[in-house]
């Protein structure tokens, strides 16, 4: 198991509260890969730097979850199916010892 961060960036129409509804739909569709959510940090409706389907703003939230490596390119596919999900990036925190 890795530690990676998963970046979501949420309709802008998403609050606290429809937030984590989609976060636990999330880990539940998510469980048939063994992901655990570690850290869940709401960040809110944020501005962003280019229109998404004629947004200006999102829902952003920052997880950091552990995750088999090879599960990760199931995942991202699966998280391409999500709806209200204008973006998502997973980046791995691996540390690297020198």
């Amino acid at each position: 198991m890795k530690t990676y961060e998963l970046f979501l960036m949420l309709a802008p129409n998403f609050d606290e509260s429809s937030a984590n509804r989609f976060l636990k739909d999330l880990e539940s569709t998510l469980s048939k890969f063994d992901v655990k959510f570690d850290d869940i940090n709401l960040k809110g409706k944020q501005n962003i730097g280019y229109e998404i389907g004629a947004k200006k703003s999102a829902f952003q939230i920052i997880l950091k979850l552990t995750a088999k490596p090879e599960d990760i390119s199931a995942i991202k596919e699966r998280m391409k199916l999500v709806e209200d999900l204008l973006r998502f990036e997973i980046y791995n925190l691996q540390v690297v010892a020198s």
